[in-house]
């Protein structure tokens, strides 16, 4: 049985790539598949010699650009052009793009969405102001452009016979937009490398904080990510928050915090490093919507709680005062409130150990790969 995997980009190593990783571990003779390729930000788990094949016109824009964004009009000509025709089965892991390749009747195409394209639906007023599309004669021609990719989004969403959807969340949506119905598979967490304790000595020179005196926030730093919420609210509180990651937006949230030192900035952090960090905080803060993100089940397995904006997946995956609890204003207006409710519940020891890594094992990898082999076998 001949099997391909395609995903649209490999520049970050973020949850999606996550699913890939283990699509990968699961069928290791599978042929690899991607529209635009960094060797440098992802080479160390997807080397380039695994990629069967990139798309080459789309890879020369990103090449020349450096910047995703100045691909998009040539995506979906770029996944058309992928010949798939000497393949059983075709996986497509799909936040925009990948849905829409093209396959043989005999050819069974499973897709996997992280989520039908934001940008293109729900959230492009907000895509439009963070581009700077929403002047009269951009924003013209801005809506002109995304017509027709919504109108290619919705006929290549029919091309594939079985639709999975990494979150209750996700699955209403595609059922929304392209009027499918779904399967839900969480995607697949490393619950056993985030709860296996890790004591290096030295915490405090490494990272300039001390164990246990911390919330953080692990992240790409975009306006997306409402952030800021966190941090205005940091800056009249006397607990201490760390901010993982990066991205173009770190400069402005710098600039939005005070002069104190509660609030400090990390650059990205990996492996260890990264599990050690959460495994040494009181928990997680997660102030934005989102499809479905690992981290917060990461943390979950770091035996951590977790202190989230109410919506979405996170209603599915946090058990409040089993795992966490929620502030509910989308503008962060009761963030305050509800976050003293989640620090005297981790005082007063509400949260427990075992019950929180329990949830988290719903999530697990092993849990991923037996969903998966359910609809190959299929």
């Amino acid at each position: 049985m001949k099997i391909a995997i395609i995903h649209e980009m490999f520049i970050k190593l973020g949850g999606a790539e996550k699913v890939v990783e283990r699509l990968c571990n699961i069928f290791p003779q599978a042929d690899l598949y991607t529209l635009i390729y960094d060797e440098k930000k992802v080479g160390n788990i997807f080397p380039k010699e695994k990629i069967k094949k990139i798309a080459y016109t789309t890879q020369k824009v990103y090449e020349l650009t450096w910047n995703q964004r100045f691909c998009l009009p040539f995506m979906a000509k770029a996944i058309e052009s992928l010949d798939f025709s000497n393949y059983d089965i075709v996986i497509a892991s799909s936040s925009g793009f990948a849905h829409g390749a093209i396959t043989k009747p005999e050819t069974k195409f499973i897709v996997y969405y992280h989520s039908p394209a934001r940008y293109l639906w729900d959230w492009t007023n907000e895509y439009k102001k963070d581009i700077g599309a929403n002047t009269w004669i951009k924003a013209f021609l801005f809506n002109s452009f995304f017509l027709k990719i919504r109108q290619w989004d919705y006929i290549a969403s029919q091309r594939s016979d079985i639709h999975l959807a990494n979150s209750r969340n996700v699955q209403q949506r595609i059922k929304k937009y392209y009027k499918k119905d779904a399967f839900v598979v969480y995607p697949p967490i490393e619950t056993e490398r985030f709860g296996k304790m890790i004591e290096k000595e030295g915490f405090q020179t490494r990272f300039w904080i001390e164990k246990n005196s911390y919330f953080i926030i692990v992240s790409a730093l975009t306006e997306f990510k409402k952030i800021d919420i966190a941090i205005k609210n940091f800056n009249i509180s006397e607990d201490k928050l760390v901010i993982v990651w990066e991205w173009k937006e770190r400069k402005n949230l710098e600039n939005l915090k005070w002069n104190n030192n509660n609030i400090v900035f990390l650059w990205a952090k990996y492996w260890e490093d990264l599990v050690e960090l959460v495994q040494n905080s009181n928990g997680m803060i997660f102030p934005w919507e989102e499809d479905f993100w690992i981290v917060p089940i990461e943390t979950m397995s770091a035996w951590k709680p977790v202190f989230a904006y109410k919506w979405g997946w996170l209603l599915e995956t946090i058990q409040e005062n089993i795992s966490g609890n929620f502030f509910t204003k989308k503008d962060g207006s009761d963030f305050l409130e509800n976050f003293e409710i989640f620090r005297k519940n981790i005082e007063d020891g509400v949260f427990k150990e075992e019950l929180i890594q329990k949830e988290a094992e719903k999530y697990s990898e092993v849990v991923f790969e037996e969903n998966i082999f359910q609809f190959i076998e299929k």
